[in-house]
This record gives structure tokens, sequence and C-alpha cells, in this order.
């Protein structure tokens, strides 16, 4: 019997953990929101244009015609410039839009511009409820008594690339995110593209506390480098 996102969901949640891995996850998320808190505005803002000017240099996204990226929150690194160019260069940007129904899981919207975006949960911008989203386990209609959508249908999810935040990544392309699985129970199930960590250089360690769900990147991309994992 296959495993829906939901029951996988509530396996991720329940799952426990060795206290003294939990703890240090606990440890890390703590400081590298310390660290990202203490980074004064101004900083913040040119170590971010700094690492997506970087990232626009890499072949990979010049050569990338649909991308899933985030718009930053909470101190992240920001992806304005990235988010810009995208839509300039007219490649297909897929953002994230949590599922307020089922806690833990989210989908990717296809966006075409900023008029496409309105304030959702967590205090980030997310897409409009109108646009039709893309589950892990296939595109869906999100206007009331409308069915799902046969995944076989869908011919157009299929991003180049897929740019991703986290509290922390490593050099082994480990990442750790904020704790709610949203990213985890996606890229378990979809998304089977080069996977790009964008984050400060300050968040990339050398190894991480992680568990058996945490999905991996295969870069990691800072102000001051472009790692190949």
């Amino acid at each position: 019997m296959s495993t829906t996102p939901q029951a996988q969901g509530a396996a991720i949640a329940t799952t426990t953990l060795p206290e003294e891995t939990a703890q240090a996850r606990t440890d890390v998320r703590r400081t590298m929101r310390r660290l990202r808190a203490e980074q004064p505005t101004e900083l913040a803002q040119s170590r971010s244009a700094a690492a997506q000017k970087r990232l626009m240099d890499w072949p990979l996204w010049q050569q990338a015609r649909s991308v899933a990226l985030y718009v930053g929150v909470r101190g992240e690194l920001t992806t304005g410039i990235l988010l810009r160019a995208a839509w300039q260069e007219q490649k297909v940007v897929w953002l994230p839009r949590v599922r307020q129904e089922a806690p833990g899981l989210m989908d990717f919207v296809a966006c075409g511009g900023p008029h496409h975006l309105r304030p959702g949960p967590f205090g980030l911008l997310e897409p409009v409820d109108f646009l039709m989203g893309v589950r892990p386990e296939g595109p869906y209609g999100t206007q009331p008594g409308q069915p799902d959508i046969d995944a076989t249908t869908n011919l157009h999810f299929a991003p180049d690339l897929v740019l991703m935040p986290g509290v922390a990544f490593d050099h082994s392309g480990g990442r750790l995110g904020y704790g709610g699985g949203y990213y985890d129970r996606f890229l378990e199930k979809s998304l089977n593209c080069p996977r790009v960590g964008l984050c400060f250089e300050f968040q990339l360690v050398s190894s991480l506390p992680l568990a058996p769900w945490d999905q991996r990147v295969n870069y990691i991309c800072t102000e001051e480098r472009m790692l190949c994992l």
C-alpha cells in the first residue's frame, strides 16, 4: 500500500529522534536565528545581492527555463533579484504555497509576476488562491468542488532548478529546515532536479545533526562561493 503525503507527514511528526540529536538540532536553529537577527540590515542586503548575482552567473541558472524559488522571510537570504530576473527572462517561476487545511504540506504554483502574490501564513508572500498548484502527488485545482487532476495530464511542472532556504546547510549537502517538514515532504515525492541551497556563508557548517527524513541539496550558493556537492 502506498503512503499518502498526509500519512507521511504524520510519520515525520511523530518519529522520535534520540534526545541528543533533537537537542543538537534545536541548538543549531537557535544559533542560526540569532546570527541572522544580529546581522545588520544593510549587510544582509548586500550579502543577499552578492549571492543572487553569483547564482545568476552560474550556467545552470542561465540555461534554466523553469525554476522553483521562494520569497525570503524572517531574515532569510532574499530572492527579489532572482525573481525579477526570472520573470524578465520569461522563465517559468514556481513558488511554494502552504496548504492551510493540511499543516506541514505545501504545493508549488506557477506565478507570472508579483501581482500573483498575496500575504500568507508565517508572514511570507504566497501565490494567490485562484492559481492552480502542484502537490507532490500531482496537480490540483483550488476552486471549490474542482476535482483533482490526474498527474499524467500535467506536462508543465518540470523545473530545471529548485532553490530552497534553510536554517543551515553542511558541506555534504545536508539541510536543516525550520522543523515544519514542508520541503522534506515535497522533495521526497517530487522535484527530481538539481537542488540548490541558498544561504548566508555563516549558515554553512561542516556537519549537521540530520534526521532520516532530511532531504539533501546538490549545490549551495552563498555570498562567497558556489559549492558543487
